[in-house]
């Protein structure tokens, strides 16, 4: 995939002003069209606009900091993907930044080269979710999920999800019954099935079965970590 068969608009979020005109300098040269926000207030406010494709966000930054601006993202544009370009490399800062959902985490020094074809992994995953779905409402017991919508029913009670939890209970509901590798999920939904991306998901398991608490008949079994299968059954019991 070419940025400019895409016409991609990234919002930068770097208060290193040298740092931040090298990165939009390298990607103007890839054909993607670069926002810089050079501090988190700026950051905050065109996230707020959301006139953009995708993010990447700095974490130590002036005013609001980077964990803030993912979470807000996050919440108000589910569906765009975003990555953290940080000196913080330390395990926990890591797995924070993709709990809060971020598609990737790139450490400070790092080569242009491979900031771009993180950026292309990233931007795989929007273009899947702008496809038509193989089906539009998948049912389950007393659970439908609608893929265009995003929206979880379950006995009549509707909420909406993010994107990448829609994918996630897409995927198992699309081979209901049948356990689905960890890496083939991981691989679909977030580009790779590295140690971070493998804890993210841990995280969204998490959430898919509180939601589904809602339906005592139907559950997400894990199979020794190594694959998931969501079924309906009288009497529902969770693999260990």
């Amino acid at each position: 995939m070419e940025a400019n068969d895409q016409n991609i608009h990234i919002l930068l979020v770097e208060d290193d002003v040298n740092l931040g005109y090298l990165v939009v300098e390298n990607l103007e040269g890839k054909d993607f069209t670069v926002t810089l926000a050079k501090t988190g207030k700026e950051g905050m406010d065109a996230i707020t606009k959301g006139d953009f494709d995708m993010c990447i966000l700095d974490v130590m930054l002036p005013g609001i900091d980077g964990w803030t601006l993912g979470s807000k993202l996050k919440a108000m544009h589910p569906s765009k993907p975003f990555i953290f370009l940080t000196a913080r490399m330390q395990e926990a800062d890591k797995l924070q930044g993709f709990e809060l959902g971020a598609d990737d985490y790139i450490t400070k020094p790092f080569s242009f080269k491979e900031l771009y074809y993180r950026i292309m992994v990233a931007l795989k995953r929007i273009n899947k979710s702008v496809k038509a779905p193989e089906k539009e409402a998948l049912s389950l017991g007393e659970v439908t999920l609608n893929t265009c919508e995003r929206m979880l029913t379950i006995k009549g009670n509707s909420r909406r999800l993010s994107q990448r939890e829609t994918e996630v209970l897409a995927k198992l509901m699309q081979h209901a019954g049948s356990y689905v590798s960890r890496s083939e999920i991981l691989k679909l939904v977030w580009g790779n099935d590295n140690y971070f991306t493998a804890k993210s998901m841990d995280v969204y398991i998490t959430r898919l079965r509180k939601l589904l608490k809602d339906d005592p008949q139907t559950e997400i079994e894990n199979l020794y970590a190594s694959g998931y299968r969501i079924k309906h059954s009288q009497e529902a019991s969770v693999v260990r």
